[in-house]
């Protein structure tokens, strides 16, 4: 009898190794630190935006077209501006509802513009770059009838207005729901931060978020271009990556979301027969950047030497194991206004030189901060070795992604390895965060305070003759490249390990770290 048990347990536990995942349900395994909130008027990092962005949708959307990222029509049907690029008509669909069942009307999309903009955390710097603000919402945002919304803009490129009212932060939330759950004048930002039950109007609905546990979304019943083909979707909080990386090989789950290099690469050659690795290029890059209002960073020539002082090579090969591809521009490849600009390359004794001349011979110490995920931690090793050889003594600090950022974001930091995702598909979105400290982005947090490249940032975000918008972007390269306290190490690639038995994922993250579409994902 107990050799008859020992026996069933052992089959039990084989059953539940190789047991597969429900064919109506996605399971991911991924490490959920980043995330925050789940809020579109206040979520700023990219996987949550991914959730976001499926709970809520927006007047528009960003769609992947002839491999051009564009916006295009969502709970807008069509949409009329003025000649001079400053009044715009939203006409909604008929008959729209949130995942409750309420309607939704034009004066659900005036309240939830609005509301990012009385909320004003992160995402509200991109309204305020249209010309909407806190206190012109009134005259700037607002319904006509059930189904015209008007938006009075500055003048811009159509695409910069389309794409930024896109979601995660141009999703429309529920003004009747949201009102209903507010606490002391929160404007349910409390409530919204964990779930999207009847608040949202996207294909999903956040049923549940444990923290540090799980995720959970449901197909909305009501959204408009009728119910995705998956029922659930599961993202299970598995921070380790040789966890994940076990559990998709096992099928306990069907993607692992943040598998390394080497386990990339792995799958790469290896080739096995129920898994596959799926890449795409990220709409992000990785960069080193420097305090300029912390000591030795002041010194332009301090910023210069650190430039010439790193590996870029060995962080592209050993790190990233070809995954990336080495572009030191602010702009992704392939962008309209792209130069290609790669002048540095490792030169310890221009470094030590360029130190010298700075009054730094012998170096100095410095904290460098970065993230606790195995890339960083890889690439602060190698940077900290190549400080090294031109006297400069790194002392590296790991921190969870959430507080690095905190502590990022009051310009705390010295020196910090981070990374950016890309807002919205044009250039203007990466001039502005880089270059332009008065949208009080990455050049404010490093207090980098130059008046003549947010000049030309802001120039070439308003210019409408293509030709003289593409000098802008290119003097602003040019110059931002050998001053700004910026080391671009790379653009990334995307990986994911995913089960043969999911289908379209290829299609679903085209575009990623800028969209991530789970509509498009099935299983066999």
């Amino acid at each position: 009898m107990k050799r008859f048990l020992v026996l069933a347990l052992v089959a039990l536990t084989l059953f539940v190794a190789y047991a597969k995942t429900p064919k109506d349900t996605l399971v991911i395994a991924a490490n959920t630190e980043i995330f925050i909130t789940l809020d579109p008027a206040v979520c700023y990092e990219t996987f949550a935006a991914a959730v976001v962005t499926a709970a809520y949708s927006g007047l528009t959307k960003i769609e992947p077209v002839n491999g051009v990222l564009t916006p295009v029509p969502e709970l807008a049907e069509r949409w009329e501006v003025s000649p001079d690029g400053t009044v715009w008509k939203f006409y909604l669909r008929k008959g729209l509802k949130f995942s409750n069942g309420d309607p939704l009307t034009a004066e659900d999309v005036v309240f939830s513009f609005r509301r990012v903009l009385k909320i004003r955390k992160s995402p509200a710097w991109l309204f305020e770059e249209l010309g909407l603000t806190a206190e012109n919402m009134e005259e700037t945002i607002y319904a006509e009838d059930d189904h015209t919304v008007v938006l009075k803009t500055k003048p811009l490129a159509a695409n910069i207005v389309l794409s930024i009212i896109a979601p995660p932060w141009g999703g429309i939330v529920n003004k009747k729901l949201v009102l209903a759950n507010e606490v002391n004048g929160d404007l349910g930002e409390a409530y919204l931060t964990d779930k999207s039950i009847g608040a949202g109007a996207g294909p999903y609905v956040v049923t549940e978020w444990k923290r540090r546990e799980m995720i959970t979304m449901e197909a909305n019943p009501n959204y408009w271009r009728g119910q995705p083909p998956l029922k659930k979707i599961i993202i299970r909080d598995v921070p380790e990556e040789t966890t994940q990386f076990l559990l998709v090989q096992r099928g306990d789950v069907d993607v692992a979301w943040n598998i390394t290099t080497e386990q990339a690469a792995q799958l790469r050659d290896s080739k096995p027969s129920n898994i596959r690795l799926v890449t795409t290029p990220e709409q992000s890059n990785e960069y080193i950047a420097m305090n300029v209002g912390w000591g030795p960073f002041k010194d332009e020539r301090v910023r210069l030497a650190i430039k010439y002082a790193i590996d870029y090579d060995a962080i592209i090969n050993s790190v990233m194991r070809g995954f990336a591809v080495l572009n030191q521009n602010f702009m992704p490849i392939g962008y309209f206004g792209y130069i290609e600009l790669n002048p540095f390359k490792r030169d310890v004794e221009k470094a030590k030189q360029l130190l010298a001349e700075a009054g730094y011979p012998n170096g100095f110490e410095v904290e460098l901060i970065t993230s606790t995920t195995e890339i960083r931690r890889n690439e602060a090793v190698i940077v900290q070795a190549n400080l090294a050889e031109i006297g400069i003594k790194a002392n590296i600090s790991l921190m969870p992604s959430g507080e690095m950022y905190k502590k990022y974001r009051q310009q705390g930091h010295q020196m910090i390895i981070a990374g950016w995702g890309i807002d919205y598909p044009d250039p203007d979105a990466l001039a502005k965060p880089f270059a332009n400290y008065r949208v009080k982005q990455l050049a404010w947090r490093n207090m980098w305070y130059d008046d003549y490249a947010a000049d030309l940032a802001e120039k070439a975000g308003i210019e409408q003759d293509p030709e003289k918008r593409a000098q802008l972007y290119k003097e602003l390269q040019e110059y931002w490249i050998y001053k700004s306290p910026f080391v671009m190490l790379y653009q990334p690639v995307g990986f994911w390990a995913v089960s043969n038995d999911v289908v379209g994922f290829e299609e679903a993250c085209e575009g990623y770290t800028l969209v991530f579409d789970f509509t498009k994902i099935r299983k066999k």
